[in-house]
């Protein structure tokens, strides 16, 4: 199963920490951390002990999540590696408690990434990225839908539940960076 693991840079704020842990009850598969000291090499032992394909790691800027450092943790080798494969850039969040209209979703197992209303490349790349992370568990008739707006300035992440309605922290994206 392909998991993710969900920390944050070294100390984070509480608005950051509720913010993984919002991330980590909406992903399939996924779990929360605290980073304390850890380095990569130590997130990517506790990601193999895990079982976990991938490492999320969210820094923050004046108190709010700011970026989401994706890595791919090879657990085939031993000791495992890790690379970074992707940025992405985040102008804003709302978390559940925010949004007086959200549910939880309680142990998601499918997922589905809805990405009709793209338009623009940087919407598409946000699309194959999850689609990339996520494809073992993506089905019709999923616990969670990745829904993808666009505005002029921005990509909207919205996580809805399988009756439409928000079920966890909707994420403003400014940018995408894909790295080989």
């Amino acid at each position: 199963m392909p998991g993710v693991l969900i920390t944050t840079s070294h100390k984070p704020s509480q608005r950051t920490r509720s913010f993984i842990k919002d991330l980590a009850n909406t992903l399939p598969f996924s779990k929360h951390i605290n980073r304390g000291k850890k380095t990569i090499e130590e997130l990517g032992l506790e990601a193999y002990r895990d079982r976990k394909q991938y490492i999320f790691i969210v820094g923050e800027r004046k108190g709010n999540p700011s970026i989401i450092k994706i890595y791919r943790v090879y657990i085939d080798e031993k000791p495992p590696k890790t690379k970074h494969i992707a940025t992405i850039i985040i102008k804003g969040v709302n978390l559940t408690r925010e949004n007086p209209d959200a549910s939880r979703a309680y142990n998601p197992e499918t997922i589905t990434i809805d990405y009709n209303a793209c338009m623009k490349d940087e919407c598409y790349k946000l699309a194959d990225l999850f689609i990339t992370i996520f494809h073992e568990i993506i089905s019709e008739k999923a616990d969670v839908i990745v829904k993808l707006e666009e505005t002029k300035s921005f990509t909207v992440v919205k996580p809805l539940n399988r009756l439409g309605k928000p079920c966890g922290p909707i994420i403003r994206v400014i940018g995408v960076k894909t790295h080989v």
